[in-house]
């Protein structure tokens, strides 16, 4: 085992941490640093799997008294009638939730695998397209936190929010960064944008890597994950840079609705812009 290679990892699970809470791509961070540190973009992933698994984990940490809250509520709503006049609003956020998902889901069960074979070929060049993507959706809104007071969240907004965020099926196109832009521009604020965005972000992940594991499992199109099983330094790596997944996303959401309140959208849509350039030449050069 390589110490300069567990750091390479651990340090990549450090970038896929933090950049999942923001809006600037985390997907896109960690294949820019897989080439800048030289760690295949084939093994990429089950270790973008893996790492999103430790954001998952610490989101729903952190969130964890809001989704008990609406667990309870719904099946309150459903099996105790008497309670339906309080649980009432918590019974519709859920359902929210999962209309927002449905786009989502269909477009990644139906166009994953090519997503995933475009990303293997032209990694930096797709994740620098999103980015830039990524990078006009929060200049549009970088004044628009200051100005939306709606705390509520309608089914309306619910469905706008669900059919902008299959495209962050691309890797370098934010998901958070889409999906609280899409809040944003239907008046809703930025703490219910922001908290409605996590909240999609659970089911998604836990789908994506529900998907994931049953076509390595199954061999569906002969994929293969780019892990070699019997390499011990490997599952080394990979749990560390897990491990450092979760801390730096748990760290990240101290911040972000701090940063997001001060109106620093448009410093996250001038760094995507840079940043995205930069991968579509380095993409171009490479490929």
């Amino acid at each position: 085992m390589s110490l300069i290679e567990l750091l390479k990892y651990i340090f990549l699970g450090v970038i896929q941490g933090f950049t999942e809470v923001l809006p600037i791509s985390s997907s896109g961070h960690v294949a820019i640093f897989q080439q800048i540190l030289n760690i295949q973009a084939d093994e990429g992933l089950l270790f973008l799997t893996l790492v999103n698994m430790g954001s998952l984990l610490a989101i729903i940490f952190h969130f964890r008294k809001f989704i008990g809250r609406l667990i309870i509520s719904f099946f309150q709503y459903v099996f105790k009638p008497e309670t339906r006049t309080k649980n009432e609003p918590d019974f519709h956020y859920v359902w929210k939730i999962v209309i927002a998902t449905i786009p989502t889901a269909i477009v990644g069960i139906l166009f994953s695998s090519l997503v995933d074979e475009i990303y293997l070929e032209y990694a930096l060049i797709l994740v620098g397209f999103g980015l830039l993507v990524t990078s006009t959706f929060l200049y549009v809104v970088r004044f628009t936190p200051n100005k939306n007071v709606n705390q509520k969240l309608s089914y309306r907004d619910a469905i706008v929010i669900g059919l902008a965020q299959p495209f962050a099926i691309l890797p370098g196109l934010s998901r958070s960064g889409i999906t609280i832009s899409s809040g944003l521009l239907r008046k809703v604020s930025m703490d219910t944008a922001l908290s409605f965005s996590f909240m999609l972000y659970i089911p998604l992940s836990i789908g994506s890597a529900l998907q994931f594991f049953y076509r390595w499992i199954a061999k569906i199109d002969d994929f293969n994950p780019g892990f070699e099983v019997g390499k011990l330094d490997q599952y080394i790596y990979y749990f560390c840079a897990f491990i450092a997944s979760i801390v730096a996303t748990k760290i990240a959401l101290k911040y972000v609705f701090k940063w997001f309140r001060q109106g620093k959208l448009v410093y996250f849509a001038a760094y995507t812009l840079v940043l995205g350039i930069i991968a579509l030449i380095a993409g171009v050069i490479l490929y």
